[in-house]
């Protein structure tokens, strides 16, 4: 995965907005909104650290990410940042370091989603809060997909080629729906307080609190 992300950093950002029609600027001031401002945030999956450049938390900001490109990239772009190459599975953080943690567009991503939240759940302060922001498995995505696999796939296979191109298309089939979302989170001691919708259920933000 990371050798996909490193081939697309430089491209990441214009497409990002583009393919979303810059919905995702609202979507992850959306998911900071939703968390509190004080403390340490760590951003997982940060890509090119925008979630951390529109943060205003008053602590440390740091991402992490399996892509060198992506973080150099983010490096570049927030040098009051902090970026590590680190999994998400395995976190280097000493336990309660943080008080919020962000995803945008990256749980889906994760392999081992209850090893993920296990080490959330570890790093995050008592009270602490996960933010995520993804697409909603259900009828609706079938048509995003379909978007995507037809009218787009000329242009995506131009500027990123076939293998990354699929890639971005089968993570998109493959997410989770809120309620699976929801479980996950519950079996590993978090609680979904906040929910929010975007482009008639597709996409999804919200906030789950350590308990």
């Amino acid at each position: 995965m990371s050798e996909i992300f490193d081939g697309v950093s430089r491209l990441y950002d214009p497409f990002l907005k583009g393919i979303t029609f810059g919905g995702i600027n609202r979507w992850q001031k959306a998911l900071i909104e939703f968390l509190d401002k004080e403390g340490n945030r760590l951003d997982v999956g940060t890509g090119t650290g925008e979630v951390l450049i529109k943060s205003t938390n008053r602590g440390l900001k740091v991402g992490i990410d399996l892509s060198m490109g992506m973080l150099k990239k983010a490096k570049d772009k927030c040098p009051y940042c902090y970026f590590l190459l680190a999994d998400a599975e395995n976190m280097p953080f000493k336990e309660l370091s943080f008080r919020t943690i962000t995803l945008s567009l990256v749980f889906r991503h994760i392999e081992d989603k209850s090893t993920f939240l296990k080490e959330a759940y570890r790093v995050l302060e008592n009270g602490g809060q996960i933010g995520i922001l993804d697409i909603n498995k259900f009828a609706g995505t079938k048509l995003l997909s379909f978007f995507i696999r037809y009218p787009l796939k000329p242009f995506g296979l131009l500027l990123f080629g076939r293998e990354k191109w699929d890639f971005f298309l089968h993570s998109l089939e493959n997410s989770l729906s809120i309620l699976e979302v929801k479980r996950y989170l519950e079996a590993e001691g978090f609680r979904v307080s906040q929910l929010r919708r975007y482009m008639l259920g597709v996409v999804y933000v919200l906030r789950a609190d350590k308990v």
